[in-house]
């Protein structure tokens, strides 16, 4: 069970079971000041990213805090904007390249040791570039779904990032197992053992996601709609059913639907405004012949 500590910013903070053994094993090798400062440097890292979303009118239940970052958990994941998600992802390492230029100007002060600061900042530096790495939950997956989501329909991202963020997840458990020697190699097969991990219970949940996408796609619809967005076609044949038809969905594209027989005659062209209010209903099993025709 992950420990609790109060609320920030109306968040509720969790550290992750491997960050408490973490912090029991340092102070038993007197490493305490190295872990402490660890955690500093992700507490700040996560602040950021919850202090973005909140700035954008997100609701953030609790950041579970891990020793190479956290993972925050949103009412709103998936039905935001695009925009928004890249921001909140890039908010945590903006913050450590801000503690960077801290460290550095508290040296020119003549607060900070060179030794200190050269710790400091090399701490920052590789957490942050660890987290930008193309891989879910960590931000650079993040930002890698915002970017797929661009190209694919939204149903077909998540799947894609997800298991690509397995496959990699496997590989650095695998690459670090044949030399569990060596000290970082040990973390790097812990680290990816708790990715694999997180990236299974993704997978499993996309379907979830998905449907939270789609609850949150009305309303997006109805402001695309009133400022008077461009439509992007979509060829739907009249015995596609509505679930079929809204795993087509771009995350950032309003639609319009073409019900088309295979022949090429065209039956029906209905906007997205009149589909999406059903998108996440009881109705997901029905035709299209039988709800639009």
């Amino acid at each position: 069970m992950s420990s609790r500590f109060d609320r920030w910013l109306g968040v509720r903070f969790r550290l992750h079971p491997l960050f408490v053994l973490l912090l029991l094993l340092s102070a038993a090798t007197g490493r305490f000041l190295e872990i402490v400062t660890l955690f500093g440097i992700v507490l700040i890292h996560e602040i950021g990213h919850a202090a973005m979303a909140k700035q954008l009118g997100w609701r953030v239940r609790e950041v579970l805090l891990t020793p190479f970052g956290g993972v925050a958990v949103t009412d709103e994941d998936g039905s935001m904007p695009a925009r928004e998600e890249a921001l909140v992802a890039i908010a945590g390492p903006a913050m450590n390249l801000a503690m960077i230029g801290f460290a550095y100007a508290m040296t020119a002060a003549g607060v900070w040791t060179h030794a200190w600061t050269s710790y400091f900042a090399q701490a920052n530096l590789t957490l942050m570039l660890f987290n930008l790495a193309p891989i879910l939950p960590l931000d650079g997956g993040k930002l890698l779904r915002v970017a797929v989501g661009y190209a694919l329909p939204f149903y077909k991202t998540l799947k894609a990032t997800t298991f690509w963020s397995l496959i990699a997840s496997a590989a650095l458990v695998g690459v670090a197992s044949t030399r569990l020697g060596e000290g970082a190699m040990t973390s790097a097969a812990v680290i990816g053992a708790f990715l694999l991990y997180a990236n299974w219970y993704e997978y499993r949940t996309a379907p979830y996601r998905f449907t939270r996408f789609l609850l949150g796609r009305a309303a997006r619809v109805r402001q695309w709609t009133m400022r008077g967005a461009k439509e992007h076609p979509i060829f739907v044949e009249p015995e596609d059913t509505l679930q079929s038809v809204s795993r087509l969905l771009r995350r950032e594209r309003l639609h319009r639907f073409v019900v088309a027989t295979r022949a090429g005659r065209v039956l029906a062209v209905v906007p997205e405004e009149r589909w999406a209010p059903r998108y996440a209903t009881e109705e997901q099993n029905r035709a299209v012949t039988e709800l639009f025709m």
